[in-house]
């Protein structure tokens, strides 16, 4: 044990008022201000001792120590303290719970343990914290009074959906491809307190690559598959060795390759499928242990090209084709059996209509056979009578949802993604099902604009009005990545308890957890200028088409080779307005007071300012390809000195200013990098966007021009690291629940720090003194590892930090140590 590292930021808080020990005062309508002095509250539980009560009463204890709300918290019924009581009511149906006030406190009510958890977490959301995919977030400025309901004006909940959740997409390197235990256990326990209960999962089984979840052996034969990693060639990507990478990013990669652990640690790629499946089945196992259904599933009407080839060619020539043979329904349930064996806890198995039906469906009528869905839904209730079958798809399924609905048993439940990439509503047919369940899945982020902020709430709640008036029972939101998503996703998550609540008023929720003081108003405004005033490109043109569907446009389509300069043009009018909303941003963060709230404003600023010299080097790079396809017009027409004189006049001064716009893209972005998502997203950026300008366009310019010496010295000042950037430190996952007795990895970013210095891991027991110190492993370049754990249930939380000493310089993660990471101890 040694001595505390030093605590900056603001001081604890404590409350104010009239000096009557014990006492409560009533404020307005909403706060109450415990005045007695030091502030002690009790934890009253009123319900049987349980996992699932001990974890309400250790997210309750760590989130009002997290918002320094109490001096001391204490269990029982301590004399002259404010009581929180934990209860369990009858009265209350399903997932309701109600947050009543009591003479001496206050009373968190449930009908079950879940929703006595959601309970604890919706008082913790009034106090100020916010809970995304990205974990819990203590806000900025600490709450000065306890916000409680009045006496007989209970705060009452209940789910606007039954179903509510997400789905994380795999297809990218910023995404759960590149997935390990430690990142879906943090996922699942930020899911869980956002008050979601289903995750859902879409497999690509079909073309390359095919994912390793759902490998499988059929007719003799088993298939390639894999996660997505810098050595994958599909999605655009091409395989790269990360020491290639340019202006510096090699250094946030330890190895050669990254990726998932069961991808790039494994032997061969029947290793990869077995240490992908226990992943997720462990990942799967600890969402039930939470409250959180599981679906995952494929499309059956694609099948692995292994698997293709060692069919017989008599099935394919079956009437209807594969699906209707004998050798379609006995490879359907192979695979069926396959998933059930891989994941026994799942609860829901998904079929989807492949996406290239979706597109196709929109110029001809396209019907959709049942036969799969139909010897599917009969081999469930053969062997796995439990599990519900889901049947998805891209937005066109929904025309085939009439003919679906009377030919398929009411109780196989239909979704749909919403079409064009989200920016069409809920599609009618929802309505139409009678009482079928459904869900709609609304997009949280698109892939045109995956490299790209994006803030979707006004969308969201117009997807989700119209899902509730359709009678829609659940919706789950498609995303990729995290920490930039959130304030979309928080919306998503909190509307569906709170149907009344405003895009704006959201935005501001989210601002105060983001900034201090007055720059709360004016981020709410800036994000809210985002999404509903168009003050930032979007996928989302602002037209649509004759049918009436969102016309898109694709500035970073990850699916693709990202920098698609050749078919995508950013939009000439919003470009000077969106350069005004980076400024906007910038002077913003520039005013931040504390470390804490400069990483914070620092993180939007970054992701907004590089935009700038992107959307500026695609727009030039548009125009290169131009002069180039006139080049290759006059050169067809033998007219070669034409052709090159062409290039030299136009075509070199565009690669000229493209270079160093790409450069300030990748350093903006290297400047913020702060989740595993993000280094994924750095990835694919160096892969495509990088390659692209740097390296293709160079070489296309060549082609004509010759090797210039400006070239050169453009393309080694354009690939050369930052000059003496500032060392940053930060932990891309941030475990917040363990169990007991467990240890996880976590793995600690160092760059540009300097070769010397000494970084540890540091945890203490929430609210004790000393810190335990744990010397991080060098896992290679700048990126470091150690072990959080094991812990008894007994010491119910834990607070942590990393921190790194080069000389007389320290720096820690997160920037100020008395906003240190916690994790509850279940057990």
């Amino acid at each position: 044990m040694e001595k505390p590292l030093q605590e900056t930021g603001m001081n604890r808080r404590h409350f104010l008022g009239a000096a009557v020990a014990g006492s409560v005062m009533l404020v307005g309508s909403r706060v109450v201000a415990y005045t007695s002095r030091p502030l002690r509250i009790t934890i009253a539980r009123d319900c049987p001792d349980t996992p699932k009560t001990r974890l309400a009463v250790q997210e309750l204890r760590a989130g009002l120590l997290s918002l320094r709300l109490a001096d001391e918290i204490s269990e029982g019924n301590a004399k002259g303290s404010l009581v929180l009581t934990l209860r369990l009511d009858s009265r209350l149906v399903g997932e309701a719970y109600e947050i009543a006030a009591a003479e001496n406190g206050a009373i968190i009510s449930g009908g079950q343990e879940q929703a006595l958890l959601y309970g604890v977490f919706d008082f913790l959301e009034q106090q100020g914290i916010l809970y995304g995919i990205d974990g819990t977030v203590v806000p900025v400025d600490l709450p000065q009074t306890l916000n409680l309901p009045t006496l007989g004006a209970a705060w009452k909940m209940r789910p606007e959906f039954a179903t509510r959740g997400l789905i994380p997409w795999p297809d990218f390197l910023n995404c759960i491809s590149i997935y390990n235990d430690e990142d879906f256990k943090a996922y699942f326990a930020a899911m869980l307190r956002m008050r979601m209960n289903m995750f859902g999962m879409h497999v690509y089984t079909g073309g390359a690559p095919v994912e390793s979840y759902l490998s499988f052996d059929f007719a003799g034969a088993g298939h390639q598959a894999e996660l997505e990693n810098t050595t994958t060639t599909g999605w655009g990507y091409l395989p790269q060795r990360t020491s290639t990478y340019k202006q510096g990013a090699a250094q946030y990669f330890a190895g050669e390759t990254f990726g998932a652990d069961a991808q790039i640690q494994s032997r061969d790629m029947w290793e990869v499928a077995d240490r992908t499946t226990a992943m997720l089945r462990s990942g799967f196992e600890f969402a039930r242990s939470l409250g959180i259904k599981t679906g995952i599933g494929f499309e059956p009407y694609v099948n692995p090209p292994g698997i293709t080839s060692a069919l017989p060619p008599e099935a394919a020539k079956a009437k209807g084709g594969l699906i209707e043979s004998r050798t379609g329904r006995l490879l359907l349930e192979r695979r069926l059996a396959d998933l059930l064996e891989r994941y026994p806890s799942v609860d829901n198995v998904w079929l989807w209509e492949d996406e290239t039906t979706n597109w196709n469906s929109r110029n001809s009528n396209i019907p959709l056979s049942v036969t799969p869905f139909m010897q599917a839904y009969e081999f469930l209730k053969r062997h796995a009578p439990e599990k519900r079958l889901v049947l998805g798809g891209w937005g066109g399924i929904t025309r085939n949802f009439k003919s679906l609905h009377e030919r398929l048993p009411e109780d196989i439940i239909f979704s749909a993604l919403n079409d064009s990439l989200g920016w069409d509503p809920v599609h009618e047919a929802f309505g139409d099902l009678g009482g079928r369940e459904r869900w709609p899945i609304p997009w949280l982020e698109d892939d045109p604009s995956m490299w790209l902020p994006q803030f979707r709430a006004s969308q969201v709640e117009v997807d989700m009005k119209q899902a509730s008036a359709l009678g829609c029972q659940g919706m789950l939101g498609i995303h990729w990545r995290h920490r930039i998503v959130d304030p979309t996703a928080t919306y998503f998550s909190r509307r569906a308890w709170s149907p009344g609540l405003s895009p704006v008023e959201h935005y501001g929720h989210y601002a105060s957890t983001q900034a201090s003081g007055k720059r709360v108003a004016e981020l709410t405004t800036l994000l809210n200028d985002c999404d509903t005033g168009r003050a930032i490109v979007s996928t989302f043109t602002g037209d649509r088409d004759k049918e009436g569907f969102a016309v898109v446009n694709g500035l970073t389509p990850d699916y693709e080779e990202g920098f698609v300069y050749w078919k995508y043009r950013p939009d000439a009018k919003a470009l000077p307005i969106q350069r005004d909303t980076a400024a906007r941003f910038k002077a913003l963060a520039d005013t931040a007071e504390t470390p804490l709230e400069t990483e914070r404003l620092g993180y939007f600023s970054g992701f907004v300012a590089l935009m700038v010299p992107y959307c500026d080097a695609a727009e030039q790079a548009w125009q290169l390809d131009a002069v180039l396809k006139k080049a290759i017009e006059l050169r067809e027409a033998d007219k070669e000195p034409e052709a090159k004189r062409l290039v030299l006049q136009k075509g070199v001064p565009l690669w000229l200013h493209i270079a160093p716009e790409i450069r300030q893209t990748l350093l903006d972005y290297q400047s913020i990098v702060s989740t595993r998502n993000d280094l994924g997203q750095l990835a694919s950026m160096q892969n495509k966007a990088v390659r692209m300008a740097l390296e293709r366009l160079r070489l296309s310019v060549q082609e004509f021009a010759g090797e210039l010496p400006e070239m050169d010295r453009a393309y080694a000042a354009a690939i050369a690291p930052a000059q003496n950037p500032a060392p940053r430190l930060f932990l891309p996952t941030r475990l917040s629940l363990l169990t007991q007795n467990e240890k996880m990895r976590l793995f600690i970013m160092a760059p540009d720090s300097p070769a010397e210095s000494a970084i540890s891991l540091n945890w203490r027991v929430q609210g004790a003194r000393g810190w335990n110190r744990v010397r991080a492993r060098h896992e290679g370049r700048s990126v470091y590892s150690a072990e959080l754990g094991p812990f008894t249930a007994k010491q119910k939380a834990i607070e942590y930090t990393v921190s790194m000493t080069a000389g007389a310089q320290t720096l820690t993660s997160p920037p100020q140590v008395d906003r240190a990471y916690q994790a509850t101890i279940l057990g």
